[in-house]
């Protein structure tokens, strides 16, 4: 499979996380894993990651999504045929700052954490009921301790 990963910040993000693109190489890897395993039919995929801060996500789920409330991801998958994807992933690093602490983790496998989820979400789960949401944490946690190993 065919992976083009890009990992960008806006100004906000940036500057509040000057090392972000040190994980490069790791997101890529577990974005990697996650298409293979997860949509063996893909061939080629781009994946656009997006770092922003809490209030630049709100207001983009206020504008596309139409919810008025804080959230660590939003996925938005531009184009998924038999062979090819292309998906921009939404992360707010302060919300991921925040879960980290919550969850005793550190940053950057809570980021890798929030790619997996938001690909997970391009392969058909879903987090909307208590079991479809224990399901996906599982596979979280399959495609972490795989990354980590």
């Amino acid at each position: 499979m065919k992976l083009k990963l890009s990992l960008t910040a806006t100004p906000t993000a940036k500057k509040a996380f000057p090392k972000y693109s040190d994980w490069k190489a790791d997101i890529t890897s577990v974005a990697s894993s996650v298409i293979s395993v997860e949509l063996p039919d893909i061939t080629s995929s781009e994946v656009s990651i997006i770092f922003q801060s809490d209030n630049e996500l709100l207001e983009l789920n206020k504008r596309i999504l139409d919810h008025d409330y804080y959230t660590d991801i939003i996925t938005f998958e531009l184009e998924h045929t038999d062979t090819r994807t292309e998906t921009e992933v939404y992360i707010s690093l302060d919300r991921a700052t925040e879960n980290a602490e919550r969850f005793s983790s550190d940053l950057r496998s809570e980021v890798l954490r929030l790619v997996i989820h938001g690909l997970l979400h391009v392969a058909g789960y879903s987090d909307k009921s208590p079991s479809a949401k224990k399901r996906m944490q599982k596979r979280e946690r399959f495609f972490l301790h795989e990354q980590t190993d």
